[in-house]
């Protein structure tokens, strides 16, 4: 025999869930704009050193 219980509300954690969810996407992005801004610094400076590079082949002659 199988016992009926009645229907109850259950917990909303719609509200838990949207916090946590905002969380995780502003970490997401923060790593993302960190991982873009380092590979720009690396290609500034790359430049840079090619740039000062060919400055000093034309002063050297």
């Amino acid at each position: 025999m199988s016992q009926h219980r009645p229907i109850q509300a259950v917990e909303d954690y719609t509200d838990a869930f949207l916090g946590t969810l905002w969380v995780f996407l502003f970490m997401g992005f923060w790593v993302i704009a960190a991982a873009v801004g380092y590979l720009w610094v690396a290609a500034t400076a790359y430049a840079l050193l090619q740039f000062v590079k060919w400055i000093d082949r034309i002063k050297n002659g």
